[in-house]
Order: C-alpha cells, then sequence, then structure tokens
C-alpha cells in the first residue's frame, strides 16, 4: 500500500497555524524582556518630577502634575492626570493649560537606550487660555519663541539622532478662551481638535477644528470655524513666518449675529466665509470672503432671497490685533462694485476707524431687492431701470462721524405717442439724498446723539415738485413733506413710497373732483421703532388760475 501526499490545503493551515503559534511565543518573549529591561524606568515618582521640569523648560512656564501612571500595553507611555501649566503674573492668575488627562507615548526604541523620547501627546478635554495684556503682548509669545530655540527633529524621522523628534502633539474635546486686556472676551470655541507636529526643523504645522461659542448666550447653529497651514521659528513673534487657510461654515445668520454681538439682529440666511493669512505675524496678507444665501429678514419670507458675496483685503498685524490698507467689494450686477475702504483698524476698537463706501453705478434693481427684505409693501410697479451712485465717509471723530451723499436716478418705460403712434423715452427724474451727521438731536423729539439727515426733491407728477426732509436714528425718524401737490398726486406718492402711506392720507383733503385743487402741504410723520406712524398737517388751497371772460 502506498502512502498518498497531503493535499496542498491541508500543508498551508499547518504552516499558519505553526505561524500563529511562533508569533504568540515572539510576543511573550518581547514582553518578558521588555519587563526585564525597563526596571530602571519604573520610578513613577521621578519620573514624575523628570516629566513635569522637562515640560516647564520647553514652554518656560512651570508645570504641575497630580499623578503619573506607566502603562506597557498596547504600546509604552504614560498617563499624566491634573496636569497644570501656568501663567506668567503679567498675564492674570488662570492657567495656559489646564488637562485633567494627558496620554503620553513613548517610542519603544528609547527603552533601550536609558532616555524618555515621547512619540505623541494627547491632551482629552483641555482648556486653553489665550490672552494679550494692556501692553500688548500674548501670553504665548514667550512659548512660542522659546519652542522656536529648542533644538527638535521632525516628528517622522525614523532614526534617533542627537536631537529628540518633536512629538506628534494632539487635543480632543479641547475650550479656547480669549482675554484681550483685562476683559475676557464672551466668544470661545468649544469641542475643538487640534493637531501640531514638526514636518521639517523649521516649521510646524497645525491643523484645528472647532465650534464657535459665546459664554453669555445660549447659541447653536453656529458652524465649524477650521484652520490649517505652517507656523515659522523666528526670534520674535511678529517675525514668525505663517501660511494658513481658515473657513467658517454651516453658521445661521441669527445664531451668527447672536455669537458675534450678543442679540439676535434678525437676519435669516447661511454664512460661509474663508480667508489665508500669509507673511509674518507681524505684516501679513490677509484675503477674506463672505458669502451670505438665501438672505431675508425674519419677520416674513419675501418673494425672492438673496446671495451676497463680499471680498476683502489687507494687511495684518496679527501680533497688534489691527488692519491696514482695507479693501472690500460688494458685487451688485452693475459696471463697479460697492467699495469699502479704511487705511487703519484697530480690531480691538473698530467704531473709532476712519472709512469710505463708494457706490457707483448700482442698479437699482439691486436696491429694490434689499429693500424689499425690510417691506413687504415695496410697490411691484417701481420702475426697475435706474441707478444709484453715492460717497458716505466716516470719521474717526465722533463729532463727524459720517457724511456723504447719495443719487438716484430712474428711467421710467418708455411710452407711446398717441398723435404719431411712436415710443419715445419717458425723461429721467433725478432724485437726490444728502445725509450728514449731528452731534446734537436732530429732530424733534429725538433723543440720540447722533443720526442721519434725509434732503430730496420729489416729482410727484406734472408740474408739482416736492421737498422731503428729515432724520433717522436709532429710536426712531421724524419726516417732513412740503410743497404744492392735489392729493391725487399724493396718493399716488404715498403709494410709491411705504413709510409714508401710514396715516398719512388721513390728514390730506379728498378729491372732489377730477379737476383736483391744489395745496400747499406741510406735513410731519414721526415713528418709533416698533410703534405705529403718526402724522400731522396744515394745508392752504392754492389759488386757482382765473379763466378770461370774453364777451360775445
Amino acid at each position: 500500500m502506498t502512502d498518498t501526499p497531503l493535499p496542498n490545503e491541508f500543508n498551508d493551515h499547518a504552516r499558519a497555524r505553526l505561524r500563529r503559534r511562533v508569533g504568540f511565543v515572539a510576543i511573550a518573549v518581547f514582553l518578558l524582556a521588555l519587563l526585564a529591561l525597563t526596571p530602571p524606568l519604573l520610578n513613577v515618582s521621578r519620573l514624575r518630577h523628570r516629566i513635569a521640569a522637562g515640560m516647564s523648560q520647553s514652554l518656560g512656564r512651570p508645570v504641575h502634575l497630580d499623578n503619573v501612571t506607566m502603562h506597557l500595553l498596547p504600546v509604552p507611555g504614560f498617563t499624566l492626570e491634573n496636569l497644570v501649566v501656568s501663567e506668567d503674573p503679567a498675564f492674570g492668575n488662570e492657567p495656559v493649560i489646564r488637562a485633567n488627562t494627558v496620554e503620553a507615548t513613548l517610542r519603544i526604541s528609547s527603552l533601550w537606550r536609558r532616555q524618555v523620547e515621547i512619540s505623541s501627546v494627547r491632551f482629552i478635554e483641555p482648556s486653553l487660555n489665550i490672552v494679550r495684556n494692556p501692553q500688548g503682548r500674548w501670553n504665548l509669545e514667550d512659548i512660542l519663541t522659546q519652542a522656536a530655540r529648542a533644538n527638535a527633529a521632525p516628528t517622522a524621522q525614523r532614526k534617533a539622532g542627537p536631537a529628540p523628534r518633536f512629538p506628534y502633539i494632539e487635543a480632543t474635546g479641547a475650550r479656547v478662551n480669549l482675554k484681550l486686556g483685562d476683559e475676557k472676551m464672551p466668544l470661545s470655541l468649544t469641542e475643538a481638535d487640534f493637531a501640531l507636529w514638526l514636518p521639517s526643523p523649521q516649521q510646524w504645522h497645525i491643523r484645528f477644528q472647532g465650534k464657535p461659542s459665546r459664554t453669555d448666550a445660549n447659541v447653536s447653529d453656529t458652524g465649524i470655524v477650521h484652520l490649517e497651514g505652517t507656523l515659522g521659528r523666528a526670534a520674535t513673534l511678529a517675525e514668525v513666518p505663517l501660511n494658513l487657510t481658515a473657513d467658517w461654515t454651516h453658521a445661521q445668520m441669527g445664531e451668527a449675529s447672536l455669537l458675534l454681538t450678543g442679540d439676535d439682529e434678525g437676519w435669516r440666511g447661511t454664512l460661509e466665509a474663508g480667508a489665508t493669512l500669509t507673511g509674518q505675524l507681524g505684516s501679513a496678507k490677509l484675503t477674506t470672503d463672505v458669502h451670505l444665501t438665501d438672505l431675508r429678514r425674519a419677520d416674513f419670507v419675501p418673494a425672492k432671497l438673496l446671495d451676497v458675496s463680499a471680498h476683502c483685503t489687507a494687511n495684518a498685524n496679527v501680533a497688534a490685533v489691527s488692519v491696514t490698507q482695507t479693501i472690500c467689494t460688494v458685487p451688485t450686477g452693475g459696471p463697479q462694485p460697492i467699495t469699502l475702504t479704511a487705511a487703519a483698524v484697530d480690531l480691538q476698537k473698530p467704531e473709532e476707524a476712519a472709512a469710505q463706501l463708494d457706490i457707483t453705478a448700482v442698479p437699482f434693481l439691486w436696491a429694490l431687492d434689499w429693500a424689499r427684505l425690510f417691506s413687504q409693501r415695496i410697490p411691484a410697479d417701481l420702475p426697475s431701470t435706474g441707478t444709484i451712485d453715492g460717497s458716505f465717509q466716516r470719521s474717526a471723530t465722533p463729532s463727524e462721524s459720517l457724511t456723504g451723499n447719495l443719487h438716484l436716478v430712474l428711467q421710467p418705460e418708455a411710452s407711446e405717442d398717441s398723435s404719431t403712434g411712436k415710443a419715445q423715452a419717458a425723461e429721467a427724474k433725478t432724485t437726490v439724498f444728502t445725509w450728514t451727521a449731528a452731534a446734537t438731536p436732530a429732530y424733534p423729539g429725538s433723543t440720540a446723539t447722533t443720526s442721519l439727515q434725509l434732503q430730496s426733491t420729489l416729482h410727484p407728477g406734472g408740474p408739482a415738485q416736492l421737498s422731503l426732509t428729515g432724520g433717522f436714528d436709532p429710536t426712531g425718524y421724524a419726516l417732513h413733506l412740503s410743497g404744492n401737490a392735489t392729493a391725487t398726486q399724493l396718493e399716488t406718492l404715498a403709494s410709491r413710497i411705504p413709510p409714508l402711506s401710514d396715516s398719512l392720507l388721513d390728514t390730506l383733503p379728498r378729491p372732489t373732483h377730477p379737476d383736483d385743487t391744489a395745496h400747499e402741504l406741510n406735513v410731519t410723520c414721526t415713528r418709533k421703532w416698533g410703534t405705529p406712524q403718526t402724522c400731522t398737517a396744515t394745508h392752504t388751497a392754492s389759488p386757482q388760475p382765473t379763466k378770461p371772460h370774453h364777451r360775445r
């Protein structure tokens, strides 16, 4: 009887089982050897002081630890409990960093060299305080310059060298707080994930993602902030080279305004924003783009929602929290965008910045779309062909905060001449709005110290011409209408200017026959925001021309 060879499948299965057994034995031997070779490192009390001292030297701040636990599986490392990085007294008493748990992983090869070389450090739900003191210095400035002086090899370097390899540092569930001067800002970033590593000896790579929040308000749907880029080594904070890209996505306008101002400003829609920052921290090129989609007021849903974009460029000094040579443009569909320029802006005091707004050939239809976001009573048959030009200047001097003018030119639709049957263009009507700033109450009943003043010439039809003046301020408005016109013409005018229609017609004489009598008008309408408009008026009938008497 001859022996029959085993099938190949059986041989492969036996070899696989043998490999698994050999692998298990090798792992067991390795763990036993590891336990035998690492006893010098198991003096955890000594390690706690060494780790705290090493971190203090690296950060330039005192570091405190409550406890250190060493583990060998799944990889050798330490668990640090109650880590606190103290603050420089020049920036306050709150710690720079506080974390209840920190996981540090060792590079296994360093165990045989009797060196503690960290492979990665993970902060679990830490809190970070970023502070700029009244002298204009940041609390992270010394930490960055201290790190720049440290000799470290790239994080991904395979073989150990004379310089220790920079660990991969990450944080999960972090909170970032901001303090400017003596004031702790209500804005913060929560649920943040952070990563930092050294891809080359002279450059760090940073990645960040967090949710904007506000400590004094219950906000939600504020979107997500992403940041990624590189920071280089430098002797001072202002000289640190950087190349950063950031974006703010999926933020709802009502919650975004509540986040930024503390109040829901009544806007609805979605905010998307992006920014790039290149150069040095003390002198960088800043580019930002903002997109608002489905924009509307919260009061009602208009027939048309707006999509608005803005593009800005500026020179930024991140260390000083200021920008210069700012230029922002908003496309309107016309030949020129709306342009806002500012020479210098301190971002801590933006209300003191001088700026100029230039409006050139903006389509009147674009302005109408904006107006319909505020009122459902904008007439649908208003002339849509027209342009708006103007310029506004805002001075840094409080007594002259805003001056400028606005010119509106409407071109009605062409009409047909009944005698010739040919189309003839209607004459364009020009309305001029002049706006100035007032340091005292600008109209009776106003309690505000600054208001916008309006002066306009209106053409209700025919030879009639009216003057509309008044003022707007944060508490309300007062409008004064004067001139000579018939009641029929005024009804037409009121239908064209919705703010004038409330209670205005109640003060006007009723037309009694087709040849309505012209009246000299003096009408004042006032309104406090959120209350009905009230109008008072005096009228004087204008004498009608006497018809000549012909004798037969």
